[in-house]
């Protein structure tokens, strides 16, 4: 099993989570590691043409002051965390790019909303997960809340009016990229179909989402999950 390393957990309302410093320079390696970051680039891009180079954010550190937490980050490129992950280069500065699992209940919270990642996909593929997502440049020009929840909502477009919060920070994908793992639940007055599946994108996801009971969850193999449902069948 992967080894998860906590950096925070707790339980924050996604509403005292904002913006510090933001203008922090973009992250990039040394020149002759970036020359050859720009060839793996063409390479990838033949095999994988749906991906492209976003300017993401990068968290540099953050700290909590008057019961919120506050981030600072500046930007990387995706081409650099591809390039670093492929390589197995790790960050020599801040904490890693910024990225969101969400874990999203049903309304009695006996369900939870999984999916299975394309097996076309380099970052492991076929793994068993929950819906997330990379945050970029532009989400800065929202609250931090604004910009996790379009994240959630671009993955499932559900209802969630209720107990939106953090409830750790996860180092992610080989230590470049740092997960913020969200808590939702959806709205109880929507009927709740477990049977339902909802509608996914086959470039990210294989199939559609579904629902996994949390009873059914607690025996379910680990292997190939990724950090944030590892960590949260850990706390069941």
């Amino acid at each position: 099993m992967r080894e998860i390393k906590i950096i925070w957990e707790g339980f924050l309302d996604l509403n005292l989570i904002s913006w510090g410093l933001t203008n922090y320079p973009e992250y990039k390696l040394k020149s002759d590691l970036d020359v050859k970051r720009i060839e793996y680039w063409e390479t990838h891009t033949k095999k994988y043409p749906t991906d492209y180079d976003g300017t993401l954010i990068y968290l540099h550190d953050f700290k909590f002051e008057n019961g919120r937490l506050i981030l600072h980050v500046g930007t990387i490129k995706f081409s650099t965390v591809i390039f670093m992950a492929r390589n197995k280069i790790p960050v020599d500065r801040g904490i890693g790019m910024l990225g969101i699992q969400c874990l999203i209940f049903s309304p009695n919270k006996d369900y939870i909303l999984v999916g299975e990642r394309a097996l076309t996909q380099e970052y492991y593929p076929g793994a068993l997960t929950i819906p997330g997502g990379m945050l970029e440049k532009k989400d800065l020009t929202t609250s931090p809340k604004v910009s996790l929840m379009r994240e959630v909502y671009e993955e499932a477009l559900l209802n969630y009016q209720k107990d939106q919060n953090l409830v750790a920070v996860l180092t992610g994908w080989n230590d470049i990229s740092v997960t913020f793992l969200l808590s939702v639940v959806m709205d109880d007055s929507i009927r709740f179909d477990s049977k339902r599946m909802i509608y996914s994108d086959k470039i990210e996801w294989e199939n559609d989402l579904w629902w996994l009971s949390i009873q059914n969850l607690k025996e379910y193999p680990i292997e190939n999950m990724l950090d944030g449902m590892i960590y949260y069948r850990s706390k069941i």
